[in-house]
């Protein structure tokens, strides 16, 4: 679904009622004033760091790509098993009747291959991860928003420019939903054993041998918010709603 089905579908959303978003937590693009250029780590609540080897995620400006002012720079060199990584808790919240989104801006280079750039909730259940795999046909690889999980799609990763990966879980319909680039991905997979929801990681990891070269990825506006039902009656619309807030 491109962006002028999804304004569509909006439009329906709006004129069944208002969409009361509750925002778990925004980043604000990581925007100054709130982030300051410099280590990620210790800024609005974000934690992580680099391992093996990898760089700790940094706060970043131009010429680094950045929507805005300022991006999250994370980075590995060509070692195997670098990393780095992001992570921010939210509080705990009641799923029952919940509609869950995660929504962030990636930045891949135009490299001979890619390092894996894994996502994930902290807490148990399915799906509940997602990732741009460095393999898949042909390259760049390929973007899965929930992971490997059963029924689950994929996309080809976009590089040169930023991409955004939206993914909902509807905890009425029990179903999962996730876009790429403005266009579904994933239409409604099942959601099993997720009891809570209390923060999300971001890691880039040199998963590959040592040799396939070093790698930054750039990372922004990442949000997450809750919608209480009935939102879920206009769910497609959803990504549309967060495109929209995205580039304006």
């Amino acid at each position: 679904m491109r962006l002028s089905n999804a304004l569509c579908g909006l439009a329906v959303l709006l004129v069944a009622g208002p969409v009361l978003a509750v925002d778990l937590y925004n980043s604000n693009g990581f925007e100054p004033t709130a982030f300051a250029t410099g280590a990620l780590a210790g800024q609005d609540g974000w934690t992580g760091g680099g391992g093996g080897g990898g760089i700790a995620p940094t706060v970043v400006t131009a010429p680094d790509p950045v929507l805005g002012q300022q991006a999250v720079r994370l980075e590995v060199p060509d070692l195997q098993g670098a990393s780095s990584s992001m992570d921010h808790a939210i509080p705990a919240i009641n799923l029952t009747g919940q509609v869950v989104t995660v929504s962030f801006d990636i930045y891949r280079q135009q490299d001979p291959w890619l390092s894996n750039l894994w996502w994930w909730w902290f807490d148990a259940g399915e799906p509940t991860y997602g990732l741009q795999w460095d393999a898949g046909v042909g390259n760049p690889g390929q973007t899965l928003p929930h992971g490997w999980n059963p029924g689950a799609g994929a996309a080809q990763t976009i590089t040169g420019r930023y991409a955004n990966v939206t993914m909902v879980w509807d905890f009425q319909q029990m179903k999962a939903f996730s876009w790429y680039d403005g266009a579904v991905v994933d239409n409604g997979i099942p959601i099993t054993n997720i009891a809570a929801l209390t923060g999300w990681t971001i890691n880039l990891g040199h998963d590959e041998e040592t040799g396939k070269g070093p790698e930054v990825v750039w990372i922004d506006n990442f949000v997450i918010t809750a919608v209480p039902e009935p939102a879920s009656l206009g769910l497609l619309a959803l990504g549309g709603l967060l495109l929209v807030r995205r580039r304006s």
